[in-house]
């Protein structure tokens, strides 16, 4: 019986002699930070508010690069431009407040992200919070945030443009609708479970 050279033969690989799938060319190059921040855009993160008080002077901003880091201690990091408004104040004063926005708050942070730094104050009702001898006395924390978090920087590195400050979470408001604000390819939005 002969056998066929066909039934013989391994399936088609995918892969060329090095392993590697037959892909089209990258369209990142190193270094290209327009296709990196084109290709970030389709990732979806919380919105928050971080807010700190230095030299009698108070800072806010926005942000969506925050994440958890351990619960043992309970913290988190923050990566801020070197080039944002409240960076030397973040990091002289070492301590900030985290406020979690609500998707119901969309028209008060976007607000609050289009005023000049000096005007951001202006926008909902801000509170300071009493923690007499600890670092996070004194900073400002917004109301209408679904929850906030007082933190203190315990350790800070620098690469490429940004700090990134990670900070113990020394206290916490009671947190309120499980419904966050989420900022994707320059949009706000909500969280919606996939149709079943």
């Amino acid at each position: 019986m002969v056998e066929s050279v066909a039934a013989r033969m391994p399936p088609e690989d995918p892969y060329d002699a090095t392993g590697e799938a037959d892909l089209p060319a990258p369209a990142f190059r190193p270094g290209d930070a327009e296709s990196f921040r084109r290709a970030w855009r389709g990732i979806g993160s919380t919105v928050t508010l971080i807010a700190t008080e230095h030299r009698a002077v108070r800072h806010a901003m926005l942000a969506t690069a925050v994440s958890s880091v351990s619960m043992e201690p309970p913290s988190l990091l923050v990566c801020v431009n070197h080039s944002a408004s409240s960076h030397a104040a973040l990091c002289e004063r070492g301590a900030f407040s985290l406020g979690i926005i609500g998707s119901s708050q969309r028209d008060l942070a976007a607000a609050i992200a289009e005023a000049p730094s000096a005007q951001r104050f202006t926008h909902g009702t801000w509170r300071r919070i009493r923690a007499s001898g600890e670092a996070i006395d004194g900073l400002p924390w917004l109301e209408e945030a679904r929850t906030t978090l007082f933190c203190a920087i315990d350790a800070r590195l620098d690469y490429g443009t940004h700090s990134i400050l990670v900070a113990r979470i020394a206290n916490a408001t009671e947190a309120r609708e499980a419904d966050p604000l989420i900022y994707c390819d320059g949009s706000y939005g909500r969280f919606a479970s996939p149709a079943a």
